[in-house]
């Protein structure tokens, strides 16, 4: 097959596969749009405007009293929030304002398509283009990996920030300069568009390093490049707030690890011990407890008060009483603090799915994406016909069925070939990129369920890795069976 040939086969697979990760927003009649999706567009218009670049010279006057994101993303008149990346907004703005509400989806959906072969072609190197293709379809439309790619979150981000980290940490030597750095830059713009995945990236930074230790062969260039692009991810995130102290604005963090132990109990027991001596102004919301740490951080009911709805003040000193809150918690109630983390991460390491995603985004007449909002509810997930149920349970299906065969499969890798073969080099490089995902995907499911509540879309945005793993050895190893039995490659 000539080079031109190659290409062509190349881009109509790909193609394919394209259309095929779209199915799920086709399904819809639109792409994903949830509740946070607004916040990241509202984060996003902020930081477009303080760069002085208009969204749209179309857009709806809005009072200054009704605009309280007018200044670097904030949601109150004196406050701002980190609670969402103004780099995945600014994404999503900028790419609103270019092509309309398709363009971002489109964008990830084609990323996760580029990202997943150019990993295949490493992983399985002795596959054929048409299997590795057929890999990436598949996970697209029904592992998972399509539905989170034309929802406008960051999600799908978790995922490809694994792949990224694996492929640097194990397949550096075999990468191409233009591969390793799209991989470095990936791997960059995960972190900065959302904080969970800084701490799955360090995960895999000490897992890489206890693999060195156990196999006796650090990849001390592998590290080093790792710590660089969890460095520059995490000094962007820096830049955010500086950027806003100077503005003169309060900057805060929601105290989510404080609203998770109030989600477990713990710490309403712990504060109905010390308020009447401590005088914490979270002691405010005691009469309302039991409840949910999404009821305490964002409050479903508009009538009720939560953490989101407070002043900027109150909010800087709720945030200041997390870590002697959590850390009495602990002392106070640490074993049974540990005992509802434990179940909630085995909880969140089964549960995957997208069914959170029947929220709907609220509307508002003064915000860009009105238009966009109230042509949703004509949506299938707003006339409650999109099938989240059957794709969840064909996600759960993927990922339960992936984890069985990679455990079989990935035990077979370290197996001699036979006689005095030693263990080709393309399985050991397997086995350990799986064991690295695989690692980070039971991570994920630990940071999730023991900082967050248990929802479905934190383990979805990650099981599609598993059957993508176990599909890879599959095919790699039935066509290194067929090669010459003299290929070690």
């Amino acid at each position: 097959m000539t080079v031109a040939r190659s290409k062509r086969t190349d881009f109509l697979f790909a193609l394919v596969a394209l259309l095929l990760f779209l199915v799920p927003a086709a399904i819809n009649r639109s792409p994903i749009l949830y509740p946070d999706s607004i916040g990241y567009f509202q984060a996003g218009k902020a930081a477009t405007s303080a760069a002085h670049i208009p969204l749209s010279a179309h857009a709806p006057a809005i009072p200054p009293q009704a605009a309280p994101s007018a200044k670097m993303g904030i949601d109150t008149e004196d406050g701002v929030s980190d609670a969402r990346s103004v780099y995945y907004g600014a994404a999503f703005a900028l790419s609103w304002a270019i092509a309309g509400i398709w363009a971002l989806p489109i964008l990830q959906a084609l990323l996760c398509v580029v990202a997943m072969y150019a990993a295949l072609r490493h992983l399985a190197p002795d596959a054929t283009r048409t299997l590795r293709w057929a890999v990436v379809a598949g996970i697209g439309l029904i592992g998972g990996a399509g539905i989170f790619a034309t929802t406008i979150m960051p999600d799908i981000f978790a995922g490809l920030m694994i792949l990224a980290v694996a492929m640097i940490a194990i397949y550096r030597p075999t990468l191409t300069r233009a591969e390793l750095i799209g991989w470095l830059a990936l791997g960059v713009a995960a972190i900065l568009f959302h904080k969970s995945h800084l701490l799955l990236a360090l995960g895999m930074l000490g897992a890489l390093f206890l693999l060195g230790l156990v196999t006796r062969r650090q990849r001390w260039t592998s590290l080093g490049l790792i710590v660089l692009m969890i460095v520059a991810g995490g000094l962007g995130q820096v830049a955010f707030g500086i950027a806003a102290r100077h503005a003169g604005l309060t900057v805060y963090s929601p105290p989510f690890v404080m609203a998770r132990l109030i989600g477990d109990g713990t710490a309403e027991k712990y504060l109905r011990e010390t308020c009447p001596q401590t005088h914490y102004a979270t002691c405010r919301f005691l009469p309302r407890m039991p409840m949910t740490e999404n009821d305490f951080l964002w409050s479903g009911d508009g009538s009720a008060v939560s953490f989101a709805t407070l002043p900027a003040a109150e909010k800087a000193r709720i945030c200041d009483e997390q870590l002697p809150i959590v850390l009495g918690t602990l002392r106070s109630h640490g074993f049974e603090q540990l005992g509802k983390s434990l179940i909630g991460v085995f909880r969140q390491i089964a549960t995957v799915g997208v069914t959170e995603y029947r929220l709907m985004p609220r509307d508002s007449l003064t915000t860009l994406l009105h238009p966009d909002i109230k042509a949703y509810q004509q949506s299938g997930i707003g006339h409650r016909t999109m099938p989240l149920r059957l794709i969840s349970g064909l996600m759960l299906a993927c990922y339960v069925l992936g984890g069985v065969a990679l455990a079989i499969l990935a035990t077979r890798l370290r197996r001699s070939p036979g006689g005095f073969q030693a263990v080709p080099a393309w399985r050991t490089r397997l086995f350990e990129a799986t064991l690295l995902v695989v690692f980070a995907v039971l991570l994920n499911g630990a940071v999730c369920g023991a900082i967050s509540g248990v929802f479905d879309r934190y383990q979805g945005r990650v099981a599609w890795l598993i059957p993508m793993f176990a599909l890879a050895i599959l095919i790699q190893a039935g066509s290194a069976r067929s090669d010459s039995p003299q290929r070690t490659r």
